[in-house]
């Protein structure tokens, strides 16, 4: 009874959650739609005000274009005589011709090029001078006029060279609108462009660029209200977004219009006024749709939820089960994997053990065998007569060879025999130099220099003296076999820090780039057969790795520098001054 009850109040709490998710679940989709309304507001008004602004662009573009055009046309001394000859005679037959052949009028735009005297046409390049403009304004204004069959047009007008003089070059509206639109509208987006004075509206309904007085517009693509909504803007000379009701005269539909204006006064243009229109309900609606699927979706989703949550119940109690021993076998494998690293490293000391024995046995013999042949070599050498010269450099190449192979299994005892810490002692390094160049003066070639430069005064390195002489000794020897032709090998110690830094430098043709990450091995040489057995840098990597030390060499074209960094002997601070 104890478990039913229990099983009924686990029901009763799933279904309340069950609940409260659905009502949570509801209310954030609404919420999620909502904002997501507000954000697709955002992007389609940023969208239209993009619009505006290239539109904006566009028109500013061909009134400069024209204005330019018209200034230069003006300003060109055969058109000033010709429109002096005019002004005097009475002839427009000049000036007509210079009209009519001026750049200005050949562009798509311009329908004709008129000139006035004050408001009256006295001149047109299309032969007609039935214009009328409905209002004055400043030289160099857009005006908005009526042609000879009462239709509305705009006419860019410029200053002539005399005083009531002025030309005006009419525009093709609907050549302009097309150039200002071009292809960047949609099917849902109209423009409608109202000239600066209110008083000339370009729309485009029907598939046609439709021009006319504001005030006698019957209607227009976007309705009769957002004529009036940019008609108030242009007024009150104020940017505007806003929505409206509007209803298709031609299909009766009625849906939510979202229009932006920048007013003329408010435009780099100047001249006009740009609406433009989009039909917001095609935006939305599918966004509505979509937030009612989704939340059916979510009702869906809900209910498979539940049912996997009995599942993944049953799962995470599984799976806590695996990774517990899952936990336990990862500890286990780490102890095993520690255990082998441990074992390898122990059998591979054992084995640099073994050789370093084997070595130092095989010197032992070695010297025991090379001994006698240098002794009887000697004994026989002194025995011969003179006469016997050929026999004499026999056995002198047999003592040489067997006093050669016993430098290198000196070498190799030094090799693997292990520093005794019992025989260290505190060393002055720039002492240590001197001594070691003391001793290495006899090798010196003919033409090289030696300089120092001891600047460790004070610090004192803690090591066996007879090793550490033996590593200045194989990188001084081994700067003199890189310049036999002549150089300069400076030996330089300096101290901060805790640091003892030894470097020897000479300036010989550097070490091969190719061979830089062997110098430091056994038996490696780049030196000729014969002259060098490859173990004076590998004894003083041995000795630098005893002592503590790091060793680099940095080579180039002009000379190779081996350092050798020490940690100083603690306890006993340089002297100071």
């Amino acid at each position: 009874m104890k478990g039913r009850k229990m099983q009924k109040i686990w029901i009763l709490a799933v279904l309340a959650v069950a609940l409260v998710l659905i009502i949570a679940g509801s209310v954030m989709v609404a919420r999620v739609v909502s904002d997501h309304q507000r954000l697709i507001l955002a992007v389609q008004d940023q969208q239209l005000a993009n619009l505006v602004d290239s539109m904006d662009s566009n028109i500013r573009n061909i009134i400069y274009r024209c204005r330019t055009g018209m200034r230069f046309v003006i300003s060109r001394q055969s058109f000033r005589q010709a429109e002096g000859t005019w002004l005097e005679t009475g002839s427009t037959q000049d000036l007509l011709y210079r009209l009519e052949e001026s750049l200005t009028y050949q562009d798509s735009i311009i329908t004709a090029i008129l000139a006035l005297d004050g408001d009256s046409v006295v001149l047109s390049t299309d032969g007609c001078t039935d214009y009328t403009f409905l209002s004055g304004g400043d030289s160099g204004d857009l005006r908005p006029c009526l042609g000879p069959d009462g239709a509305a047009c705009l006419a860019f007008c410029s200053p002539g060279n005399a005083e009531r003089v002025s030309y005006a070059a009419l525009i093709d509206l609907d050549v302009f609108y097309r150039q200002v639109v071009g292809n960047k509208l949609a099917e849902t987006e109209w423009v409608l462009l109202l000239d600066s004075q209110g008083q000339i509206l370009l729309h485009y309904q029907q598939n046609q660029v439709l021009a006319d007085q504001v005030d006698m517009v019957s209607g227009a693509t976007c309705g009769q209200t957002g004529v009036e909504i940019l008609t108030d803007c242009q007024m009150r000379e104020h940017p505007c977004t806003t929505s409206y009701e509007y209803t298709d005269n031609l299909t009766g539909q009625t849906y939510t219009a979202r229009m932006i204006v920048v007013p003329s006064g408010q435009s780099s243009n100047q001249c006009f006024a740009v609406g433009v229109v989009t039909n917001f309900d095609k935006v939305m609606d599918p966004l509505q749709a979509a937030g009612v699927r989704l939340m059916l979706y979510g009702f869906l989703v809900l209910a498979g939820v539940f049912l996997l949550i009995g599942m993944v119940l049953l799962v995470s109690l599984r799976n806590e089960r695996s990774a517990r021993e899952l936990k336990l076998l990862q500890e286990k494998n780490a102890a095993m994997e520690e255990l082998t690293r441990q074992t390898q490293e122990l059998a591979h000391h054992q084995r640099l053990e073994t050789i370093g024995t084997l070595t130092s046995s095989i010197a032992h013999e070695f010297n025991n065998l090379l001994t006698p042949i240098m002794g009887y070599s000697i004994m026989t050498l002194e025995q011969l007569p003179p006469e016997s010269e050929e026999l004499q450099d026999n056995i002198l190449e047999i003592y040489n060879a067997s006093r050669k192979a016993k430098e290198i299994i000196s070498r190799l005892s030094d090799l693997s025999r292990k520093n005794n810490s019992l025989t260290n002692q505190s060393i002055d390094p720039n002492e240590l130099v001197c001594q070691v160049l003391e001793v290495a003066l006899p090798a010196k070639p003919l033409g090289v220099e030696i300089r120092r430069e001891l600047g460790a005064q004070g610090f004192r390195i803690l090591g066996n003296k007879t090793t550490l002489s033996q590593l200045v000794l194989n990188l001084v020897l081994n700067g003199f076999q890189a310049m036999e032709d002549g150089g300069i090998l400076t030996v330089s110690t300096s101290g901060a820090a805790g640091k003892i830094l030894l470097q020897v430098r000479d300036t010989g043709p550097g070490i091969p780039p190719e061979a830089l990450p062997h110098i430091f091995e056994p038996f490696f040489t780049t030196k000729e057969s014969g002259k060098g057995t490859g173990l004076g840098l590998a004894i003083a990597a041995q000795v630098a790795e005893e002592h503590g030390a790091e060793i680099t060499v940095d080579s180039t074209a002009s000379g190779c520098v081996f350092s050798v960094l020490f940690p100083a002997e603690t306890g006993n601070p340089p002297d100071e001054g």
